[in-house]
């Protein structure tokens, strides 16, 4: 019997493997676990208080402030947090709330939800404010609730564990306190990780897993887009965004679809260059995506060597005064992934940015990294721009990063 067909099939497997393998070894931090993470802090590293395990933060612009959502307690993540399946207590809830940064002083401010008791099991969020009333800020946050079914039925196996849901919220700029509009819940929304308000009443949510839990979902991670192209982005609509929902009735009023399907660990959503534009992250796959919404096409994609989460963008105010633009994509992710969470959770920050004729290939300069000492963890990353007239003429930026195992916002100075 002759080999020459056996050979020629491996070497046609091999082939067709080689370069996602390789990619997926680099990616997931395995070719990493063997070396050390050098520390790449900038300048000035400080950890800002009252900002426990903030996995998502968001630059609002017109006030300059940043807004994320914070846990009150660092045990009860150990305990309950479906996205990384951990199930073991749903009854040990953290009760967290929004925070607001200033990235002048450093300081927070920890909004109070008078009208809303909790549990708040936090995750990603948005912030949206009408164009003619920039002090009026909307807030959708991720929270994930228990399911009441799986509570009375904790052993059966096809109950979902959790019934996570998002919550809405609006602040007005000054106030320390921020009032609970209603909660939002559809079906759906199974697995919902971040958040991209198009405007007061719509938004669209990323399932991140297709699976919650077991092998298949770790199949998911450790596969990529052409193997695993199994979660989705909903569209979510409020018909009724003042509906009551106090009697535990959080579908009132709420209508979803499939935006997009077919995507690969379809993770953090941000806000890109202009309206309408988003960002989209293969957060185990590493892979920015660009696309435009309505109608959604795909603009282009940028490879990253490690994995990603909520991806910004900066948009470098003083580029017509220094004559250089630094703007471009901000990503932050995980150095050593395979082992997370059970691992230092070293982090890298990178800066995306467009280059050559036409600008259509990408430069990535790597901007922050920890061995996870400082940071345990990254999954957003938020650059504030110093003005060069107050700093030397030095073109440089307070980069803001955190995740959500981190104790604190961790903020360095950075060069552009």
């Amino acid at each position: 019997m002759s080999t020459t067909p056996i050979l020629a099939v491996l070497a046609l497997v091999t082939a067709v493997l080689y370069n996602p393998i390789t990619l997926r070894i680099q990616v997931l931090g395995i070719s990493r676990s063997f070396g050390t993470i050098e520390n790449i802090h900038g300048e000035d590293l400080r950890v800002i208080p009252d900002t426990l395990y903030c996995e998502d933060l968001h630059h609002h612009l017109p006030s300059g402030l940043l807004f994320g959502a914070s846990e009150d307690n660092s045990e009860n993540r150990w305990k309950w947090f479906p996205p990384i399946t951990i199930f073991s207590d749903p009854t040990a809830l953290g009760h967290g709330t929004i925070v607001v940064i200033d990235p002048k002083t450093f300081t927070t401010t920890r909004l109070t939800l008078p009208n809303f008791p909790g549990p708040f099991v936090t995750h990603g969020i948005d912030i949206y404010s009408p164009p003619d009333d920039p002090t009026s800020v909307y807030i959708f946050a991720v929270n994930h609730l228990p399911n009441p079914l799986y509570l009375s039925s904790p052993t059966s196996r096809s109950i979902p564990a959790a019934r996570s849901r998002i919550e809405l919220f609006h602040h007005t700029l000054g106030s320390p306190s921020a009032t609970h509009l209603r909660s939002i819940y559809h079906p759906l929304i199974r697995t919902p990780n971040d958040i991209y308000a198009i405007n007061s009443t719509s938004i669209l949510v990323t399932n991140d897993h297709y699976y919650r839990s077991g092998l298949l979902r770790t199949y998911e991670e450790i596969g990529w887009q052409s193997l695993a192209p199994w979660t989705d982005l909903i569209a979510l609509s409020l018909t009724d965004p003042y509906a009551t929902t106090d009697n535990g009735n959080d579908t009132t009023g709420v209508t979803a679809s499939v935006a997009r399907k077919g995507i690969h660990n379809n993770n953090g959503l941000g806000h890109g260059r202009a309206p309408g534009e988003i960002l989209i992250n293969d957060a185990s796959g590493g892979m920015l995506v660009v696309a435009q919404l309505d109608p959604f096409r795909t603009i282009g994609s940028v490879q990253l060597p490690c994995t990603l989460d909520n991806p910004t963008y900066f948009a470098d105010p003083y580029a017509a005064s220094t004559g250089r633009d630094a703007s471009g994509y901000v990503l932050a992710g995980l150095a050593l992934a395979a082992k997370f969470p059970k691992g230092d959770d070293p982090v890298m920050v990178w800066l995306v940015q467009p280059e050559g004729k036409g600008k259509v290939e990408w430069s990535q300069k790597l901007i922050f990294q920890d061995d996870g000492k400082a940071l345990r963890s990254a999954s957003t990353a938020v650059l504030v721009a110093i003005d060069p007239a107050d700093n030397g003429g030095k073109k440089q930026a307070w980069l803001f990063v955190t995740g959500p195992l981190s104790f604190g916002v961790v903020v360095s100075r950075v060069d552009l």
